[in-house]
């Protein structure tokens, strides 16, 4: 572990495998990690359990935060390879992770999101603190713009917005002023560094500036608030490149604006395309084994040098 930033208290937003990374690179800097996690995801075994018990968090994208910070211990007795086995059958287990079932039986037995999360916790070994980025499910709306008739279309379901082929015009959730639980308010208020992203750019990023909660917290805090973008692009930023990304970001930013761009040093982002009160920091992001993926190393050594490059 690095130990510049070792006492800083980070918030990492984001979902899927990218917060995966963020949150593997961030506990290379400090010990006092939070991971506050999109709870859209309708796809796979966390959409199969939504429909099963109706009004539950999806609990993927939170069994993947909790994996990426499982302590050293919980590491080397395998705990996250057993979260994330999946089951392979021709029964209706098929499909499901064993991390998603331990949370489904933890919220049944309790009405205490947050404490089923933390009993997850201790008894796994699981390192710093993970909370859903809304207090209940969401359902995400995008009117999709087709690039051959130009018609706009309204595509509903993360899993179908992650694969659209036009350009999305706009995002929206409902219910539409999501509740925010507010340890996640306090979390970012009383942060040093935030991270946002990266991930899928509307439905795992944007989506947590739907909620009015979060976004009041990022505009009042105090933190250093990092802006991760994407290795390559993917179905959701059809139609944008690196500028237009950022405008969209600022357009449902509400007037936050980022202290740092983190981009990896192939991307094309001009100087003009970085928002007054925003630092673009440029490094090697990228990992030279595996094509569109964050190496975790390279990521802790960006993340440490964005935050020092504002004061």
């Amino acid at each position: 572990m690095t130990t510049r930033h070792n006492r800083l208290k980070a918030v990492c937003l984001g979902g899927g495998h990218g917060l995966h990374a963020t949150l593997e690179a961030m506990r290379l800097i400090t010990t006092d990690v939070t991971a506050v996690v999109c709870v859209g995801d309708d796809g796979g075994s966390s959409g199969r359990l939504r429909e099963e018990f109706p009004g539950l968090l999806p609990p993927g994208d939170i069994r993947k935060a909790l994996c990426a910070l499982a302590s050293e211990n919980a590491r080397k007795k395998g705990i996250p390879e057993l979260l994330e086995h999946r089951f392979v059958s021709a029964g209706p287990l098929n499909g499901h992770s064993l991390g998603n079932l331990i949370l489904t039986a933890q919220w049944q037995d309790s009405d205490d999101v947050l404490q089923g999360i933390r009993n997850i916790q201790n008894m796994f070994g699981v390192d710093g603190t993970v909370l859903p980025g809304a207090a209940v499910p969401l359902n995400l709306f995008a009117d999709v713009e087709d690039a051959r008739t130009g018609k706009t279309l309204v595509v509903r379901s993360q899993r179908r917005i992650a694969k659209v082929t036009g350009r999305i015009r706009r995002l929206r959730v409902v219910p539409a002023d999501p509740p925010v639980f507010p340890e996640v308010v306090e979390a970012i208020e009383s942060a040093d560094v935030v991270t946002l992203g990266p991930g899928s750019w509307y439905t795992s990023l944007l989506v947590h500036l739907l909620a009015p909660g979060i976004r009041r917290a990022l505009k009042e805090t105090d933190a250093k608030t990092v802006l991760i973008m994407n290795l390559v692009p993917d179905g959701e930023t059809t139609g944008l490149d690196e500028r237009g990304q950022i405008e969209s970001f600022r357009e449902y930013a509400d007037g936050f604006v980022p202290s740092v761009i983190l981009a990896d040093s192939h991307l094309e982002v001009p100087d003009s395309a970085v928002p007054s009160g925003s630092v673009l920091v440029r490094e090697r992001l990228a990992s030279r084994n595996q094509q569109g993926m964050h190496d975790v190393v390279s990521l802790s050594v960006g993340l440490e040098n964005a935050i020092d490059a504002v004061s």
